[in-house]
């Protein structure tokens, strides 16, 4: 089975309450919101490593970008609770995300780096991985929190 990265906009008070009632969140994530989705397939790792040079860690506001701040309850949505991101971090990792050129994204790529760090799904030695597949994503994720940010949007990131 496949671990996808996904993220979702919505607005501010609809994460607010998203944590007063964590319940709904099911009916939010798999809801028809195709507009304010982005799927990162199985680059959301590689990613965040790119990002961050961490496995799971790393500096705020970047780190949040792919893993997100505050679980949304318990409930496990794919691999475990979806996290929220409020609208002013994800202001502050737009910010980041848009001075990051795909050159300087590019020059972050690794594939030994990702593979002894244990970065999923272990395919980064594949030819034309970063420019195929791993690049595309990223851009995908920039437009995103551009978006994002730009209505003032908080973000829902979860792993299905």
């Amino acid at each position: 089975m496949s671990m996808i990265g996904s993220l979702l906009a919505i607005p501010q008070a609809e994460l607010d309450e998203l944590y007063d009632n964590p319940k709904k969140i099911t009916s939010v994530l798999y809801g028809s919101r195709s507009d304010e989705t982005a799927d990162l397939d199985k680059t959301w790792h590689a990613i965040h490593f790119m990002l961050t040079g961490e496995q799971y860690e790393g500096t705020p506001p970047l780190s949040n970008a792919i893993f997100g701040m505050k679980p949304i309850g318990e409930e496990d949505v794919g691999y475990g609770p979806a996290l929220g991101t409020p609208a002013d971090i994800v202001q502050q990792i737009a910010v980041k995300l848009s001075v990051i050129s795909d050159p300087d994204f590019c020059d972050k790529f690794d594939s030994d780096a990702l593979m002894q760090a244990d970065i999923y799904p272990q395919i980064w030695d594949e030819e034309e991985i970063l420019n195929d597949y791993i690049l595309p994503n990223f851009k995908a994720l920039r437009n995103f929190y551009m978006k994002a940010a730009e209505n003032n949007y908080a973000v829902i990131t979860f792993i299905n």
